[in-house]
């Protein structure tokens, strides 16, 4: 039997402990009325304007998707942990746990807060990173594509992608632009 409890229990034990390990000597303070956040991390304490945050993303557990397509998933007994990735303007980021403050309320402290659910809400420090790296690195790829589409395109075909920057992928626009770029120089 207590190998059963520790099995099931195994995923919370591990997500307290990278909880712990990630706001041991963390505190937060927010106070909505004067715009402020102030997070202490290991002494030392740091003020922002919730107005100077970048990103905000919730990391919860499935159950809470319930809220929003009523698709009647069952309660996990990890399904309350949850933590707050927190960016703010100037770089500075934070991985929050709910232990620290309790942010899962009926509408989000931060406007624009994005949700991700997951079914073991462990803090990734690499998650967000990789993500854009993996976005900018695909967006890398498909102008390069258009690169070697384009270098048999005439000045007057470039130029006529970037004058109709509009009607034309983001990505083909910063091909042209590229090109043209590099006939002028060479």
């Amino acid at each position: 039997m207590i190998g059963i409890i520790l099995v099931f229990n195994l995923p919370n034990f591990l997500i307290f402990i990278n909880y712990y390990r990630e706001n041991k000597n963390t505190r937060i303070d927010i106070d909505l009325d004067s715009d402020e956040i102030i997070i202490s991390e290991n002494g030392i304490k740091k003020q922002y304007k919730i107005s100077n945050i970048k990103s905000s993303i919730y990391h919860l557990g499935v159950y809470y998707k319930n809220r929003i397509d009523n698709a009647r998933r069952l309660k996990m007994m990890n399904s309350d942990l949850a933590y707050w990735d927190l960016e703010f303007n100037n770089g500075d980021t934070f991985y929050i746990s709910n232990f620290l403050v309790d942010f899962l309320h009926e509408k989000p402290i931060v406007k624009n807060t994005k949700f991700r659910f997951r079914m073991f809400q462990y803090i990734n420090k690499l998650d967000s990173k990789e993500a854009i790296e993996l976005k900018q690195a695909q967006e890398k790829s498909v102008v390069e594509k258009y690169v070697e589409k384009f270098q048999s395109k005439t000045e007057s075909e470039l130029n006529e992608i970037l004058n109709n920057r509009k009607a034309y992928q983001k990505e083909a626009v910063e091909a042209a632009d590229l090109i043209m770029r590099n006939k002028n120089v060479g």
